[in-house]
């Protein structure tokens, strides 16, 4: 039985976002404390920082494996059991985020400035409906690995 291929042919992009890569996956913890024991104490992973959610105003933990492959970890009351988005590191998030709204995704959150994580970042949905971040570090930004 013939099935249709995957298309191999990128979509024509923007050279912008041709360089992006995958910089921290989010997830959502109803019980942050014992989910960064867990990961520290167990699994070896490395606390980054505390923050405060900028829509929420609750607590995130960002963390690195000892690969340096970091998780977001996103305080809630319920877990929703969803992945909750993908980040991507791109060298201009205002530019970045303004190609993506022309290749179809929808703005979720317009570019603003994460100050904890010294960092540029935008949120959009991708066409399929998948979240999308967009992320941008100083130099001297403490998520760096």
């Amino acid at each position: 039985m013939p099935t249709d291929p995957l298309p191999t042919d990128p979509l024509p992009t923007d050279a912008l976002l041709s360089s992006a890569v995958l910089d921290h996956v989010g997830t959502e913890e109803a019980d942050i404390d014992a989910r960064v024991r867990f990961l520290t104490q167990v699994l070896g992973h490395r606390l980054l920082r505390w923050g405060t959610h900028v829509v929420t105003g609750r607590r995130i933990a960002m963390l690195a494996d000892p690969a340096g492959m970091k998780l977001e970890l996103m305080e809630v009351d319920a877990v929703r059991g969803e992945l909750d988005h993908v980040a991507y590191r791109v060298p201009d998030v205002d530019a970045a985020h303004a190609a993506l709204l022309a290749s179809g995704c929808t703005e979720i959150r317009a570019p603003f400035d994460l100050l904890a994580a010294r960092a540029r970042s935008s949120l959009l949905a991708e066409p399929t409906g998948s979240r999308l971040q967009l992320v941008a570090y100083a130099p001297d930004s403490p998520d760096l690995t």
